[in-house]
C-alpha cells in the first residue's frame, strides 16, 4: 500500500470516528429545535419542517431552571478550587517530606478509591443530615471534594516527583522556606498538573447525579443534572426541552476543554527548566 492510500485510509477512519462521535450531538440539536409532538413523527424527519427555538426560550424563561445552572456553577467551581489547593499542597508534602506513616497515608488514599459510590450514599446522608447541612451547597461541595481529592492528590504527587529535587536544594540555599519553595519552584512546572486536576474535578462535580439526589431535596441546592430529569414525566416527556437543556449543560464542559487547549502548552513552557 503506497503512501497516498495509507493517508486516504487514515482520513476515512478519522471521518468515520468523527461522524460516530458527533451524530448523537447533532440529533440532540435537531430534536431541540422541533415541536415536541413532531419528535416521533412518521415518517421520521431528520430536518424539521418548522425549526424553532421554543424549547430554549422555555428554559431561559424558567427561574427554577436558571437556578439549577447557578447551583451547578457554584458547586463545581468551589469543588475545583478546593481540590486544586489541597491536592497541590498534599502532593507536594507527600513528594518532598519524609514522616512516620507516609506509606500508610498513601495506601489509605488508594483504598478510598476502592469503595463504590452507592455503598457510601447512606453514610454520607446520615453524616450530612446529622450536621444539619442537608439540601445545601455545603453538603454537595464537601461530598464531591471528598470524592475527587484522593485521586487529585496522587496526580499532583506524581507531578511533584517529576521535578528535580536539586531545584528545592538550590532554593533552600538561597534562603527559601518550604512554602516559598512550593510557590516559586514547584507550582510553575506543575501547572499542567493543576489544569488536569481542575478539569477532572470540574467534570466530576458537574456530572455527578447520585449524591445530588441523596443530599438535596429541591431547587434550592439541586444541580443541573437533576433538573434534566424533570422533563421526564409519568405520561409524557418534553423531549425537545430535555435535549435543549442537555446541550446547554454540555457548553461549560466544552468551554473548559477550550481553556485547557489554550493554556496547556503555555503551562508546559512556562514551567520548563531553563
Amino acid at each position: 500500500m503506497n503512501k497516498k492510500k495509507k493517508t486516504l485510509l487514515v482520513y476515512l477512519l478519522i471521518g468515520l470516528v468523527t461522524v460516530v462521535t458527533f451524530a448523537p450531538i447533532i440529533w440532540m440539536f435537531l430534536v431541540s429545535i422541533r415541536d415536541n409532538n413532531a419528535v416521533f413523527s412518521v415518517p421520521l424527519q431528520l430536518i424539521p419542517d418548522n425549526p424553532n427555538l421554543n424549547a430554549y426560550r422555555a428554559i431561559f424563561n424558567s427561574p427554577d431552571i436558571l437556578k439549577l445552572f447557578v447551583n451547578s456553577y457554584v458547586i463545581a467551581g468551589c469543588v475545583t478550587v478546593l481540590c486544586i489547593l489541597f491536592a497541590a499542597l498534599s502532593g507536594y508534602g507527600l513528594s518532598r517530606f519524609q514522616f512516620k506513616g507516609k506509606r500508610f497515608v498513601i495506601l489509605y488514599i488508594l483504598l478510598t478509591q476502592m469503595f463504590p459510590m452507592v455503598l457510601l450514599s447512606i453514610p454520607y446522608f446520615l453524616i450530612i443530615s446529622g450536621m444539619g447541612l442537608y439540601n445545601t451547597y455545603t453538603a454537595l461541595i464537601l461530598a464531591y471534594t471528598s470524592f475527587a481529592l484522593p485521586f487529585s492528590i496522587l496526580m499532583m504527587r506524581d507531578f511533584a516527583n517529576s521535578i528535580p529535587r536539586e531545584l528545592d536544594e538550590a532554593a533552600t540555599v538561597d534562603g527559601c522556606g518550604p512554602l516559598r519553595t512550593f510557590f516559586q519552584i514547584i507550582i510553575p512546572p506543575s501547572l499542567p498538573g493543576l489544569i488536569a486536576t481542575g478539569v477532572y474535578t470540574f467534570i466530576l462535580a458537574w456530572n455527578e447525579y447520585l449524591f445530588a439526589t441523596v443530599l438535596t431535596q429541591d431547587v434550592a441546592a439541586r444541580p443541573l443534572t437533576l433538573g434534566i430529569g424533570t422533563f421526564i414525566g409519568e405520561y409524557t416527556t418534553q423531549w425537545n426541552q430535555l435535549m435543549a437543556l442537555s446541550i446547554l449543560a454540555s457548553v461549560p464542559l466544552l468551554l473548559v476543554f477550550m481553556f485547557v487547549q489554550k493554556y496547556f502548552l503555555q503551562g508546559l513552557t512556562s514551567g520548563s527548566v531553563k
